[in-house]
């Protein structure tokens, strides 16, 4: 699968074509909130052009681009699909959860995943991390729901996993957690590692703690997939001592250029 992401330049007007492609990124140079609905078209057939070319059917769209309705509705009328970010990110969630690790191997890591409601990816992930990881905790207000699961995986694969919602302990000594779906007031009322990585699938997630100093990531700004390589930008958020470019670069084979936060 191969995804274009589309970004107006910030210089507009000093480049002459208001089209250009580089590498996996479309950018439109010119003022698109001046523009007119018929120039707009016009830079769409162009946008359709290069997919086509290049055997495309998706993008993704900066968030400044997302939020102009003429352009987003011209391209669903080119049949041009508009990938979802969060969804891209769910999908590369083990290979952020890799990046994090750095060279901590999963076998000898522990992860804490909190989740209320399951669905087909969440289960995917969930049972994929009991096989790999050391120690796998899931954190839960419905215990009930998951003790199924943590039969299963003790009865079929031999799998002890633990399935709680102890608020002071629970997550106080976890580096790694994977918030699947609790919103930021629930996640607050648990005691947590001051150092944690936080990979969150929920927006809008910050950690009242005055000492935590830990990682959170919660979605993916740039995204260029081609040949199996993948390479997630993660946004910078407003997180005291968080270093963007810790954790930006999920794989490595990206053009010199690219790189740009």
């Amino acid at each position: 699968m191969k995804t274009f992401f589309v970004e107006q330049s910030k210089r507009n007007g000093i480049l002459k074509k208001k089209i250009i492609q580089n590498q996996n990124k479309i950018v439109i140079n010119a003022n698109l909130k001046k523009m007119k609905v018929e120039k707009k078209e016009k830079i769409v057939k162009k946008i359709k052009e290069i997919l086509i070319k290049e055997k495309c059917k998706q993008i993704v769209l900066e968030k400044e681009l997302k939020n102009d309705k003429e352009l987003v509705n011209l391209l669903y009328g080119y049949n041009i699909n508009i990938c979802s970010p969060k969804w891209l990110f769910k999908q590369l969630t083990n290979d952020i959860i890799e990046e994090v690790l750095k060279e901590k191997k999963k076998e000898e890591s522990e992860i804490s995943i909190c989740v209320n409601n399951i669905d087909t990816i969440s289960e995917k992930f969930i049972l994929k991390f009991a096989k790999e990881f050391r120690n796998m905790k899931i954190i839960t207000n419905h215990i009930e729901k998951f003790k199924k699961m943590e039969f299963f995986l003790f009865e079929k694969e031999g799998i002890l996993i633990s399935v709680n919602n102890n608020k002071k302990k629970s997550l106080s000594k976890s580096n790694l957690i994977l918030n699947i779906d609790f919103p930021k007031e629930l996640l607050n009322q648990f005691i947590i590692y001051d150092n944690a990585n936080i990979i969150s699938w929920e927006d809008d997630i910050k950690i009242l703690k005055k000492r935590f100093n830990g990682k959170i990531i919660f979605e993916c700004n740039y995204i260029f997939l081609e040949k199996n390589e993948v390479s997630v930008f993660i946004e910078e958020n407003e997180l005291k001592n968080y270093d963007v470019r810790d954790i930006c670069q999920v794989l490595n084979n990206i053009p010199k250029g690219i790189l740009e936060i």
